[in-house]
């Protein structure tokens, strides 16, 4: 019975570790060969630390050791059946993508920035919503958005602001909300950040989602979300080129491969110089 509930005890602690890496290594690109090696290779150091200790440390080195070596030899086997290789070639996966436009690209100060964030889904299937609160209101959708430009983390204001969603033959498809946000972190889900459609200067990022808190709509094959705006370059900006973070799009994946929410960051690519007058 010490045995079985030794062998329980091992299998539940390794079934633990794989779970526990293997989604953050499929998400980062880590092949299973280097986990292999690494797991390996901390197994081979806990064994030589049971042969070499006394002790009441020594029972845990030896579990570990077991654990790690058998952790090994199960990612060597994912790596050489290549059982994984699918999800790390995203094989079935939406990821769309994102085109990101500004102009001018020199401006002086005073002057206008228009941005134009759009993306088409040419993928299989459509990229469906997820759940995002829009002035206390319940919003399901796509959410395409776009940090703002700032100037040592004053944010440029936004002077104007649309968005459309259009189908495969260019015609407007109704609801489309343009919403604001000031997180706290840029990292941190924008499902969770505090959105509202009244702009404030305080406003960090833009966005435009599918919904208007009634109707919410998919992002489906063949249609295009689009969000432009307009933000004025600080009159005391000075010479050189304008501070840009970057834009993001925010679905839900429909296909086999995980069925999760995708966070796509964009950076913003052209480089935006600021001239001020010669007086």
């Amino acid at each position: 019975m010490s045995r079985t509930w030794k062998l329980i005890r091992r299998t539940a602690t390794v079934l633990f570790f794989l779970i526990l890496v293997l989604p953050i290594a499929l998400m980062t690109s880590v092949r299973p060969w280097m986990l292999a090696a690494v797991s390996g290779g901390i197994g081979v150091m806990s064994t030589i630390a049971f042969l070499t200790t006394r002790g009441h440390t020594r029972p845990g080195f030896r579990a570990a050791g077991e654990v790690f070596v058998i952790a090994a030899l199960v990612l060597t086997a994912l790596h050489v059946s290549r059982a994984l290789e699918p999800m790390y070639e995203r094989t079935g996966w939406l990821l769309l993508r994102l085109t990101a436009e500004v102009a001018p690209y020199e401006v002086a100060p005073g002057d206008t920035l228009t941005f134009t964030l759009s993306t088409t889904n040419s993928g299989d299937g459509p990229a469906r919503v997820r759940p995002f609160v829009v002035d206390g209101t319940p919003h399901s959708a796509v959410l395409v958005y776009g940090i703002l430009p700032d100037l040592g983390y004053r944010y440029f204001h936004v002077r104007d602001a649309s968005a459309e969603l259009t189908g495969r033959d260019g015609n407007p498809l109704a609801p489309v909300t343009v919403a604001y946000a000031t997180p706290f972190d840029f990292g941190y889900n924008p499902a969770y950040w505090e959105w509202t459609t009244t702009y404030t200067p305080e406003a960090t990022v833009i966005g435009a989602l599918t919904s208007d808190g009634v109707e919410d709509r998919e992002l489906a094959v063949g249609e295009t979300l689009r969000l432009t705006y307009d933000v004025a370059v600080p009159v005391h900006h000075p010479a050189g080129t304008v501070h840009q973070k970057r834009a993001g799009l925010s679905y839900r994946d429909p296909q086999w491969a995980t069925y999760i929410s995708q966070d796509l960051w964009f950076p913003f690519e052209q480089e935006l110089t600021v001239t001020p007058a010669t007086p």
